[in-house]
């Protein structure tokens, strides 16, 4: 299991705490939905292609090594291939922020927060799912959270 801790009380940027190939972090940059994942000692960049693009790639050495694509705006999933390795990230309801990790219609993981009010975060997945991959995941499943953080403030 991945413990994510938000880096400050304000912060989308998290600290990710059981990785068994060392330390993990997310940094979201603060304008758009990129930024960088790091595992390992080794960052990884996030791009995102086009502003009202549904399609992000995580980098590293200047080569994709996971691909994401929202094939819908109305819904929130994602599709994810990360080397061999296809899932669908998906809501696992209308109400909620967690997040079902599926392979072939079958839940291999989940992403889900520690209680309603924080954006601390645990993800558990199978042995079947690399830690990029699920890093990648719990990426994409913060961009969501952070979206709908910024609709509900605006109308405040």
């Amino acid at each position: 299991m991945l413990t994510c801790i938000p880096q400050s009380l304000c912060s989308w940027d998290f600290r990710v705490s059981g990785a068994s190939t060392g330390p993990a972090a997310l940094a979201f940059n603060f304008f758009t939905e990129q930024g960088s994942i790091s595992l390992g000692g080794i960052e990884l960049p996030v791009r995102k292609h086009g502003l009202l693009s549904g399609h992000w790639t995580l980098e590293r050495d200047g080569a994709t090594c996971a691909d994401a694509q929202k094939p819908n705006a109305m819904f929130r999933s994602f599709e994810v291939r990360s080397g061999a390795v296809q899932l669908t990230v998906k809501a696992h309801s209308a109400v909620t922020r967690c997040y079902d990790i599926l392979t072939d219609g079958s839940v291999v993981g989940t992403i889900r927060p520690a209680h309603p009010f924080t954006r601390r975060a645990f993800i558990e997945c199978s042995s079947s799912v690399p830690e990029l991959a699920q890093l990648f995941s719990f990426w994409l499943a913060v961009i969501t959270w952070r979206r709908a953080a910024n609709n509900n403030s605006a109308g405040a």
